[in-house]
């Protein structure tokens, strides 16, 4: 009976034990998950700290995670790309050795190695490392080329491409090793691929025109740096040589002035297909501050004054030039360059032809970007001449259908799906229709520029656009019986986004909104993983080669030091910059604010602004880091991007892609703008 007895406790003994030993692994192992949580969260609040634009105490929150957790490898790599993004590229290379080591077989931690080697100026130790792949071959490009060993520069650079072919980058840096080796042909050749494949590339705009020089072909520099003039506007280096270059070839700007006169004499006002009349009259800004336009006219015209006084009238084709003198009154001179008619009051120029439009010769447009330049426009409806202080206001009006059969074309291919095309005439007329009267002061409802809404006269007019605006005549979209500000954008990237701060406007059908194909954001992507995000080209509806260029989709381009400063000038004088600091970000990760620090002082940069300053970048969806030169200042930055545009409401390459697999242009709005209704307002 003692001995059962005993057996009997020893048996419970040990079951007790069994129970305490799981007792405290069990305290163990929710003590770990506990401190894996805490860690989880401490982490979480350093990333919202970066979204939320409190850049450098996201850094110490990072680093003092570091310091506790020092084995934490996704802490580490995201404070990395902080640090890079700073300029702290010693103590990022630091941090990125470390993580080298106790992961070697990490590709990642490689390539930010060799990459941060090479932004930190420290070209040589590029050199010792890498692997035979075409990232590694192209930052050992980029070293050899700052070394000035250009056959070994372009070995890496060449090799590189061969295993990936589109890199505007790689072939940029081999134009310029061949401007180097004034091998002038060659360089041209590489310098015109890098700007096909990616034509923001703005920087090797001023390369290109160096090369035609080396060929001496003046006529092609000069266009070449007209380009480079428009899209870098104050960029004094191209305004240097352009300057230089007239005054060894006047020639070449007699020629231009020969070639426009002749051109408004071959040149013909087109007739187009008459709309449906009716319809909400709007008027759009074509140019302002004008000291002089040549136009021509399609049909038998009148041009009177707006108290309805005719001043002029004739026929089809008919030259007029309008200059404004000092007097300020606007002359109107004929094909001869006779004075026929003069005014200081508006001026209309109008026809009873329903078909018949105005050719307006050598019209600016995209100034600051990388698509800028001049062209000959025609336009529907009346021409408008309105004198002010210093020049005159040309305003085209005419009926929103008239209008949209030339926007739809000129924010969207005519050739895209036709519930595309559809979405897009909803989406622009409703627009148009919210946005009445914006610019009533200067005389117009809206710009005929992308401020607005891109508006290129009839030129690319087709069948299936008419055909597009025709079927959803008067209809837009309306949110609680409201007109929508239907804001829309070239490629969201994969995501779009709320409006930006600067907007100050947050209605609930403009939210962000990923690609159908992608995933949505779970809170807001860590640094490292918007890096490889904005890096890495996602299968989705708006990355369809189809519909989207290459380089709309993800993109990467340099920005010299010099031309931000350049652009920065007339606002502030901050010295030379030192750095750029992202300065809050919205969940899709776009930049909200840019700090903009110098040798002299800081400048804050905001909203849309960014682009224009950054050296006209295509969206504020990037990431960016210096690349230091010999004198301790960014030669330039590296910017890594996605999209075309705001990225606020539709994206145009994804309406295109989901419409060629069967969305409807109801299906397809109702995805860019939630909640929102199609109205037929007449």
């Amino acid at each position: 009976m003692q001995l059962r007895i005993h057996f009997r406790l020893s048996h419970l003994y040990r079951f007790c034990f069994v129970l305490v030993i799981i007792a405290l692994l069990t305290l163990i192992v929710t003590a770990q998950e506990g401190k894996h949580h805490m860690t989880e969260l401490r982490f979480r609040a350093a990333v919202n700290r970066y979204y939320q634009g409190d850049f450098d105490n996201s850094i110490r929150q990072l680093e003092t995670l570091i310091e506790t957790y020092p084995q934490q490898e996704e802490i580490r790599f995201n404070l990395v790309h902080l640090l890079r993004e700073a300029g702290r590229f010693p103590e990022a290379l630091e941090h990125l050795a470390y993580l080298k080591e106790i992961n070697p077989e990490e590709e990642k931690y490689h390539q930010a190695f060799l990459s941060t080697l090479y932004l930190a100026g420290r070209a040589e130790e590029v050199l010792k490392y890498g692997q035979d792949n075409e990232e590694d071959l192209f930052w050992k490009g980029l070293a050899a080329y700052d070394l000035h060993d250009y056959e070994q520069a372009a070995a890496y650079l060449t090799a590189s491409l061969e295993r990936k072919d589109f890199n505007p980058l790689a072939n940029y840096f081999l134009g310029l090793i061949s401007l180097e080796k004034k091998d002038f042909p060659t360089a041209r050749a590489y310098l015109v691929k890098a700007l096909t494949q990616d034509p923001n590339l703005m920087v090797a705009n001023y390369d290109l025109a160096r090369a035609e020089l080396g060929r001496q072909d003046y006529q092609a520099a000069y266009k070449r740096l007209k380009m480079a003039e428009a899209a870098a506007p104050r960029n004094q280096k191209i305004k240097t040589e352009l300057k230089n270059l007239l005054s060894a070839h006047p020639y070449l700007l007699e020629q231009e002035q020969k070639e426009e006169e002749q051109g408004r004499i071959i040149a013909a006002a087109p007739t187009v297909t008459p709309a449906t009349p009716g319809g909400t009259t709007i008027r759009i800004g074509l140019a302002e501050k004008v000291g002089q336009i040549f136009t021509k006219t399609s049909s038998p015209f009148r041009l009177k004054t707006i108290a309805g006084t005719e001043l002029l009238s004739g026929a089809a084709q008919t030259i007029l030039k309008f200059t404004f003198s000092p007097a300020k009154k606007i002359n109107i001179y004929d094909g001869q360059d006779q004075l026929v008619a003069s005014s200081d009051s508006a001026l209309i120029l109008s026809y009873q032809d329903p078909g018949a439009t105005t050719l307006l010769f050598n019209m600016e447009y995209g100034r600051g970007y990388y698509w800028a330049g001049r062209e000959n426009r025609a336009y529907r409806g009346e021409i408008h001449f309105l004198p002010s202080a210093d020049g005159f206001t040309v305003v085209n009006q005419l009926s929103i259908e008239e209008y949209l059969y030339a926007v739809v074309p000129s924010e969207m291919p005519s050739s895209w799906p036709a519930a595309a095309l559809e979405a897009q005439a909803i989406a622009a007329r409703t627009y148009a229709i919210s946005h009445l009267g914006t610019y009533k002061q200067r005389g117009f409802d809206l710009l005929s520029s992308v401020a607005s809404q891109a508006y290129n006269g009839v030129k690319n007019e087709t069948a299936s656009v008419r055909e597009a605006v025709n079927a959803t005549r008067g209809q837009i979209l309306t949110y609680e019986g409201k007109p929508i500000s239907a804001y829309y954008s070239a490629n969201s990237g994969g995501y779009t986004d709320l409006p930006p701060v600067t907007w100050k406007f947050y209605p609930p059908y403009l939210q962000a909104v990923p690609d159908p194909k992608l995933n949505a954001h779970d809170g807001f992507p860590a640094p490292a993983t918007l890096a490889a995000w904005v890096k890495e080209r996602l299968p989705s509806f708006s990355a369809n080669p189809k519909y989207s260029a290459r380089s709309a989709y993800r993109w990467q381009v340099i920005v010299p030091r010099t031309e931000i400063e350049d652009r920065l000038r007339a606002s502030a004088d901050i010295g030379e910059i030192t750095g750029l600091i992202t300065l809050g970000r919205q969940k899709s990760g776009r930049v909200e604010q840019v700090l903009i620090r110098g040798t002299k002082g800081n400048y804050l940069v905001k909203g849309d602004n960014i682009r224009s300053t950054l050296g006209g970048l295509r969206s504020n969806l990037f990431v960016v880091t210096p690349k230091m030169g010999k004198d301790g200042l960014p030669d330039y930055f590296f910017f890594t991007g996605a999209g075309f545009g705001h990225g606020v409401g539709l994206d145009q390459s994804g309406a295109a892609g989901m419409a060629a697999e069967g969305w409807t242009a109801r299906q397809i709005l109702e995805h860019y703008y939630p909640g929102t209704t199609i109205t037929r307002l007449y």
